[in-house]
């Protein structure tokens, strides 16, 4: 069947290798130009001094990807290269056949996003832009323009997005301030009324007395007057060391030495102290008069019990202050890294050097259209015979009359001159039906 319809099947197997001819003629050639960006997202930010947990990272890129195509970006390189002044563009919009429905700059913008190509080189942070042009200067400029619309919107986004979080934490921080000021006020007022003062640690005064008592009764007050009479205070040892020195120092220096001044003025000081310090300590060993340290523990502690009711609701009135204080704090904290970051020019991408002028085309070469299109042919012309031997049915040998148990009677063969070629029915795999006998 393939030798019957041999000339369909190497008609259009020529056809095919001249369209592949026009083909290769008519299609310009495309070049292909590079730039690089590095990818700093897995560092942690110089700002706030966080960084991406490792899960996000995949999709953080992804997202990175995606920008680089995005109409902003392609928006900003099509007003780079002034493309909506092009009379030629301005044409080919016109006699588009598709994007019916797009304006002429959103028409720009998706001819740039498809030129364009990003991709993350494998086992490196290095993302690479491509971008595909018909002029070699062309691929070089839209690779570059392209990376620097990509970290401007990039550095947009951030800004933008810190910004806002800035003005959000801002509003928390006034509303959080409004509701510490009424908790400061509504302690304030609890404390007036009930008489209570809180310290510091949101101890009440007279338990903080309380304890003082309690300290001062379990340790006994010693004098500090020594057997023989001499002050043991601080300053008095002190006032020992100092004299040693300026005995010392005597011995070698003159009168009127600066250090021996100085020493006379530290000496004189000291022996002050240690005069109100043997004078402090000769009144405390003497007996007190009043009452007796057990009976002021005594009312002190049916003090503390009387109230200890309005000392616990003003200590809770007191940590709800304090935790205001403490959220007003972090709140005003985070306002202050989002209104750094929104001023920030750092947009974690670094650039990696210009894009490199293409010398060479990306397309395919021209003998492969040729050589393409002559097997497509050459395939399609094949399945067209077939097609056509099943439509229109003919007997081209005895094998297209043998059924099995029904006997061949006879035969008859063609002449020698217009057999075809054994050796090709050989080389094709068909071989000759031999006469089945009577």
């Amino acid at each position: 069947m393939l030798l019957a319809r041999r000339y369909i099947i190497f008609g259009l197997a020529i056809c095919g290798a001249i369209a592949g001819i026009v083909i290769a003629k008519t299609l310009p050639k495309t070049y292909e130009a590079r730039s690089r960006v590095i990818l700093k997202i897995v560092q942690a930010d110089p700002v706030t001094g966080q960084a991406i947990p490792p899960r996000a990272l995949e999709t953080v890129v992804q997202a990175q990807l995606e920008l680089i195509r995005d109409r902003r970006v392609t928006d900003a390189v099509v007003e780079n290269f002034g493309w909506e002044k092009s009379p030629e563009l301005r044409s080919a919009y016109s006699l588009r056949r598709g994007d019916k429905d797009l304006d002429f700059r959103a028409w720009l913008a998706k001819r740039v996003s498809d030129s364009t190509n990003a991709y993350l080189i494998p086992n490196s942070p290095i993302l690479e832009i491509a971008y595909a042009a018909t002029s070699p200067t062309t691929a070089r400029r839209g690779a570059d323009a392209v990376r620097e619309a990509f970290i401007a919107q990039t550095l947009e986004m951030k800004r933008n997005e810190a910004a806002r979080n800035a003005e959000w934490f801002q509003k928390q921080t006034d509303d959080l301030k409004r509701a510490l000021a009424a908790a400061e006020a509504r302690k304030s007022k609890f404390e007036q009324d009930n008489n209570i003062v809180l310290q510091d640690d949101n101890v009440d005064a007279e338990s903080a007395k309380l304890k003082a008592l309690a300290s001062a009764a379990a340790v006994p007050m010693m004098p500090s007057i020594s057997l023989g009479g001499a002050a043991s205070s601080p300053s008095a040892a002190q006032l020992a060391a100092v004299d040693a020195q300026l005995t010392a120092a005597r011995r070698t220096l003159g009168a009127n030495h600066p250090d021996i001044i100085a020493l006379q003025q530290q000496r004189a000081a000291l022996a002050s102290a240690a005069s109100r310090e043997l004078a402090a300590a000769r009144a405390a060993s003497r007996p007190a008069a009043g009452p007796s340290m057990e009976g002021l523990l005594t009312a002190q502690t049916r003090k503390v019990l009387a109230q200890r009711g309005l000392v616990g609701e003003a200590q809770r009135l007191g940590g709800d202050v304090a935790v205001l204080r403490d959220q007003v704090t972090k709140a005003a904290q985070r306002t202050a890294d989002f209104q750094l970051q929104a001023q920030s020019t750092e947009s974690g991408l670094d650039k990696m050097g210009a894009a490199v002028t293409p010398t060479t085309p990306v397309t395919i070469a021209r003998p492969l259209f040729l050589v393409g299109g002559f097997f497509v042919g050459l395939g399609l012309g094949a399945a067209i015979a077939l097609l056509l031997e099943l439509i229109f049915r003919r007997i081209r040998g005895i094998e297209d009359l043998y059924i099995e148990g029904i006997p061949v009677i006879g035969e008859m063969r063609r002449d020698d001159k217009s057999t075809p070629n054994p050796g090709l029915l050989q080389w094709l795999g068909i071989k000759k039906m031999e006469q089945q006998p009577t």
